[in-house]
């Protein structure tokens, strides 16, 4: 067996090299009773500096067929392999080593567990061989069988319970390792969680009541087992006007269900509008680790938020329909990145006026909900078969000022978790904020000028009294009506004639 990092550090010369090489292969042919085994031969014809290019040494061994040689390579290196190096190819069998079938795999296993067992000193029970293969074929993306349930036969050892591995020990290992959950919900404060989303997700978001219910529930259909296994734990479209929620709830649920925001994978679909974005789409990680294929393969327990998706190219939808549909978005490698532990939320802003219309002449979503979608088709807006790819349509409403006063509070909640670690504290008067939300308030964009008020009014001013010294550590200080009327009122009276109330149509 010849390694290529052993043969570089003792001979790190060309010429080196080379003779060395051309030494082994003699002594090799001269016993008779040598096989050769390069294994990950394509380490043996990289180009550049580091790299070992032994071709034209091995090429007339190769030919001439005296040696007993074998490489072993995976099939994508060697098609590289032999475009660049076509005579190396052309000495060559070729021998396609399929991957094994589940008997087979069983078989290996069972004879692998020899070695595990007296390694790790544990005791293996059947049922963690099956869940093995089970769990292997459908979370390890980077092997194939038999190597995929190897890999996950012993990372479990390290999760025994009293000296056996069952199944749980399985599913163990691949929850810790790859950060998924694939077990049903069986610990209490898993279920409590499971069972009071909606409130959980509230604490971060105002209203769009239908919208917490219908991912809460695909979360919870999930968690139970009760779902396809074949298809992302939820697909939903969220359509609505800026600023009402739908960015907010797609973190939120990341950080509620997934773990953090860090579990939420943003694309921006406004970048993807030529035919060719789409292989920006599926780019290889190593080349690309912006890639939503890559993103996925590192992260693929979370929430895959695609924002402003009317913006994107009908080609890059085409290849989403796939993401979809079955689960799974081949990279431009042909590999299989699975998207089956994802909730994918697709964003869109199209229609926002007329959504507004509706809830202007009185219309509850629910009742004009179809028509619009209808409308959103007629328009030419989304193929019908998109739209019916997702397992939800949900309308946000737009925010009237009442639920624009509980995101002050939200924003203000915000603002003292940032200012908890020097002990201060922050309030503001009822009056003042609604003051606040009289000068935040803009139907086109919802929340979104709130949080630019509250840092101009509030976080400013914290800011200054800090620097003073007027707000000690352990202390409140509450911003008063007046105070925030004052700052509101200076700052539009700088403002040029008639930029202080611009009509709706500027």
């Amino acid at each position: 067996m010849l390694d290529a990092s052993s043969l570089i550090s003792v001979a790190s010369g060309r010429g080196e090299l080379e003779n060395l090489v051309t030494m082994i292969l003699n002594e090799a042919f001269l016993s008779k009773n040598v096989i050769l085994c390069l294994d990950n031969a394509q380490l043996f014809f990289e180009e550049g500096v580091g790299s070992v290019d032994l071709s034209n040494v091995l090429l007339p061994i190769l030919e001439a067929g005296r040696l007993r040689t074998i490489l072993t390579m995976d099939d994508q290196r060697f098609l590289q392999i032999s475009q660049t190096k076509p005579q190396l190819a052309h000495a060559l069998n070729t021998i396609a080593i399929q991957p094994s079938n589940e008997p087979e795999t069983m078989k290996i296993m069972r004879d692998q567990l020899v070695l595990f067992e007296a390694q790790h000193k544990v005791t293996y029970m059947y049922q963690a061989l099956a869940e093995a293969y089970r769990v292997g074929d459908r979370y390890v993306q980077d092997l194939v069988m038999p190597g995929k349930a190897l890999k996950i036969l012993e990372a479990a050892a390290s999760y025994a319970s009293g000296g056996l591995v069952t199944a749980q020990s399985v599913d163990d290992a691949i929850e810790k390792t790859l950060g998924i959950k694939i077990s049903v919900a069986s610990l209490s404060d898993e279920k409590e969680k499971l069972l009071n989303l909606e409130s959980l997700i509230h604490q971060r978001m105002i209203n769009q009541t239908r919208a917490v219910t219908v991912v809460s529930d695909a979360i919870r259909r999930a968690r139970t087992g009760v779902r396809n296994q074949n298809r992302p734990i939820g697909a939903f479209l969220f359509l609505g006007p800026t600023g009402v929620g739908k960015t907010e709830l797609s973190k939120a649920l990341a950080d509620v269900y997934f773990g953090g925001e860090g579990n939420m994978i943003r694309l921006d679909l406004n970048e993807f509008v030529r035919p060719d974005d789409v292989a920006r789409l599926i780019a290889d990680g190593a080349r690309d680790p912006g890639s939503l294929t890559a993103q996925v393969q590192k992260r693929p327990f979370s929430v895959v938020l695609l924002d402003e998706i009317e913006k994107a190219h009908p080609q890059v939808l085409t290849t989403l329909l796939q993401l979809l549909d079955e689960g799974i978005l081949r990279d431009e490698n042909n590999r299989e990145i699975s998207f089956r532990d994802t909730i994918v939320i697709a964003t869109s802003n199209a229609g926002a006026d007329r959504i507004r219309e509706y809830i202007e002449r009185g219309y509850q979503l629910e009742q004009f909900e179809q028509t619009f979608i209808n409308e959103l088709i007629n328009a030419n807006l989304f193929r019908p078969e998109f739209l019916n790819r997702f397992d939800e349509i949900v309308l946000f409403r737009p925010l009237g000022k009442e639920e624009l006063l509980q995101v002050v509070d939200l924003i203000l909640a915000g603002v003292n978790k940032t200012l908890a670690p020097q002990k201060i504290q922050v309030a503001v008067e009822e009056e003042g904020k609604k003051l606040l939300v009289e000068a935040g308030y803009d139907p086109r964009l919802g929340a979104r000028p709130m949080r630019r008020v509250v840092q101009r009014a509030v976080e400013n001013t914290v800011a200054k009294q800090m620097l003073a010294g007027t707000v000690a550590p352990g202390s409140t200080t509450i911003i008063t009506a007046d105070q925030i009327r004052q700052i509101l009122g200076s700052q539009s009276a700088q403002m040029p004639p008639g930029i202080q109330n611009p009509p709706l149509n500027s």
